[in-house]
């Protein structure tokens, strides 16, 4: 006979009050109620937002959906371009100090940092303080398309290329940069969420071409990585952020085709929800302090790049009696 921890992989809690923060999909009993609970995400839907001044694909992403920071990427050559979003419009902010490829991203609009990217592959780091980048310490292996996840002052960059595929961690403290601990395998190319000692890497490729892609997602706690729950649709180039593991999702990406799908993690498992109007991979990433009630798909491709950028609205979890019979 199923069981609920056999199709979920956890037992239900028994608590006296809710749980902080709720997380939509978890199921609790509330013993001073005698009531099953669960956590009911509100309507949520993909819409049309201004588009950018230039169509890219593949760059650096910073901030929040109404404070956000683009920075690189190429169409089809790289370039060293910075925009600035204000949750109504695009302005061109000041260059980043290189034109690259598949850079990664941390902090806020007013308080970034951008590493790595090619070609060729760059050791470089530069922090941003909402008009002008400063040149940083350098990582200690160059390299691109890695995950990364955290804050200025508390990144993590894992796995990612360069020339060959690799594992290796390296994390920044606002003064250097350090090697963590390696990924239980090589990724490159796929999307991170969270913070320095709570972090996810999703998603990717383990190896060249579309069967290299995979569904794999890794949890990490700042000293140690541990396999989750896998996501549903194996993809590469796809966008994604979060400020924890549990307002953490992903969007777009390939194959199959120029994948419109949205997937949402809370904590322990993968949800899929409502599908871009336009399937794209190259997805500017990662929007790293945005969550699932507010986020944005920035650019991409769809075979030519695009300034189309969609944005996310999520009502917030609510917890619900659930009938049990």
């Amino acid at each position: 006979m199923a069981t609920y921890k056999g199709i979920q992989g956890y037992t239900v809690q028994a608590l006296s009050a809710d749980p902080v923060p709720l997380i939509g999909g978890q199921l609790w009993y509330r013993t001073d109620a005698g009531k099953f609970k669960l956590g009911v995400i509100g309507a949520e839907a993909w819409a049309s937002a201004p588009s950018t001044p230039t169509a890219l694909m593949n760059g650096g992403c910073a901030g929040t959906a109404t404070a956000a920071l683009t920075f690189g990427g190429r169409d089809p050559s790289p370039v060293a371009v910075t925009f600035e979003f204000d949750g109504s419009a695009w302005t061109s902010g000041g260059a980043y100090p290189l034109s690259l490829n598949r850079p990664g991203g941390w902090g806020t609009q007013t308080a970034a940092l951008g590493a790595g990217g090619s070609p060729p592959y760059t050791d470089t780091s530069n922090t941003y303080n909402g008009s002008s980048w400063t040149a940083g310490p350098t990582i200690n292996a160059a390299r691109s398309a890695f995950q990364s996840f955290g804050t200025q002052t508390a990144a993590v960059m894992a796995g990612g290329t360069t020339g060959t595929r690799v594992s290796t961690v390296e994390e920044f403290n606002g003064t250097s940069w350090t090697t963590g601990t390696s990924m239980p395998a090589v990724k490159a190319d796929g999307g991170g969420g969270g913070s320095s000692t709570a972090g996810l890497s999703f998603l990717g490729t383990i190896a060249p071409g579309a069967g290299g892609r995979t569904t794999a997602s890794y949890a990490y706690n700042g000293s140690s990585w541990t396999a989750t729950n896998s996501c549903n649709t194996a993809r590469s180039g796809c966008g994604g952020g979060g400020t924890a593991p549990t307002t953490t999702m992903t969007y777009g990406g390939e194959p199959p085709g120029y994948f419109a799908g949205t997937e949402q993690f809370n904590g322990t498992s993968w949800t899929e929800v409502a599908d871009l109007a336009t399937g794209r991979q190259g997805v500017f990433v990662p929007l790293s302090q945005a969550t699932q009630e507010a986020q944005l798909c920035i650019m991409g491709d769809t075979g030519t790049a695009l300034t189309t950028v969609e944005e996310w609205s999520g009502s917030p979890v609510t917890a619900k009696n659930v009938t049990v019979s």
